[in-house]
């Protein structure tokens, strides 16, 4: 897909070149999906000695501020950062590239400079698998990578997959406020030949204090609330087949009456680029899913809701949250309101 220039310092536009989520086996297959059909990165040597991320007080360039007034198609252009952009700023004083991959892709190749945070290390694991972890614990993980609250922070997973959007939501959610996505991925970056290193890069520790947004948490009372309501809408992002209740993942298929369903691969073209935002904003309007209402995300485990999360949010809707329980948890209520078919 064609890109236009880049047009600011935190836009998703670039020209590309020649040439963003699993624990047990049903979160694996649930909202894992999709991220496997992304070609991986191909083996390269063994890694060498961890490297050291640059540290803010070196003097490099000072990261860009995200632009004061919107990118044309974007409300919220920040949110997502080219291939170009990032080529270009990667070695800001500031910024933190994140990889959201597991552990064993990252050893394989990354991109240089970035750190690995497994996206599966921001679950709880006392909650069902699919629930973020406890304040503490989140603000003790992302510090560790040496992610603060003023940091700028770019996270990317292979392209066309669920962990940098769910890691992104994930940031969001615990009070972040300077979080983007790499446009198409390693895929799209390796695509562009950009640089890709084995060597593990070891963050200088930095402070990071959480303020949780319940907004971005949708609850399962909050979805039986919205039932009926027509100020607000259950967006549904696993597929057709699980939203007829073909397909069945929990002891109940079907879906939340009344919920529209747009399967989160709709959001991206032909590669591992997301749509051209006048064709995402057709999508959802098409579905009614517009920025009036307040719009409740959810997938099997939170994870593929996560990538209709992050489109809605570059497309400027005010209200719109991600339900991490999703079906795992309303789909095994023997108590929640359910619909078959389409």
């Amino acid at each position: 897909m064609a890109r236009g220039t880049l047009a600011s310092a935190w836009t998703r536009r670039g020209t590309i070149g020649t040439g963003i989520a699993g624990i047990a086996a049903m979160v694996v297959s649930a909202c894992g999906a999709g991220g496997d059909a992304a070609a991986k990165p191909a083996t390269t040597p063994a890694p060498a000695a961890p490297t050291k991320a640059p540290a803010a007080s070196e003097p490099t360039k000072a990261a860009v501020a995200p632009p004061a007034s919107a990118v044309k198609g974007f409300a919220n252009p920040n949110l997502l950062v080219s291939v170009e952009w990032l080529m270009q700023h990667q070695a800001d004083a500031g910024l933190v590239v994140v990889d959201a991959r597991p552990s064993a892709d990252y050893e394989k190749g990354h991109l240089a400079g970035a750190v690995n945070l497994p996206v599966v290390e921001t679950f709880d694991p006392a909650q069902p698998k699919n629930l973020p972890d406890t304040p503490a614990k989140l603000e003790a993980l992302f510090g560790s990578k040496g992610i603060g609250n003023e940091s700028k922070v770019v996270v990317y997973d292979n392209g066309k997959e669920t962990p940098a959007a769910r890691l992104f939501w994930t940031l969001e959610f615990a009070g972040h406020g300077n979080v983007a996505v790499l446009d198409g991925g390693l895929k799209a970056w390796q695509g562009a030949n950009g640089k890709v290193d084995t060597a593990p890069v070891t963050a200088k520790p930095a402070a990071f204090a959480s303020k949780l947004d319940p907004a971005k948490l949708p609850t399962k009372q909050q979805c039986t609330l919205a039932i009926g309501d027509p100020t607000k809408v259950v967006l549904d992002a696993r597929s057709p087949a699980e939203f007829r209740g073909e397909d069945v993942r929990a002891k109940f298929g079907g879906h939340i009456p009344g919920a529209v369903n747009v399967d989160w691969v709709e959001n991206f073209g032909g590669g591992t680029l997301l749509k051209e935002p006048d064709a995402l904003k057709a999508l959802y309007a098409a579905k009614g899913i517009t920025p009036d209402k307040e719009v409740i995300a959810l997938c099997q485990t939170g994870q593929r809701s996560s990538v209709s999360y992050l489109t809605l949010r570059l497309l400027g809707y005010p209200k719109v949250g991600n339900y991490a329980g999703s079906w795992i948890e309303w789909g095994n209520d023997e108590a929640t309101q359910k619909a078959q078919g389409a």
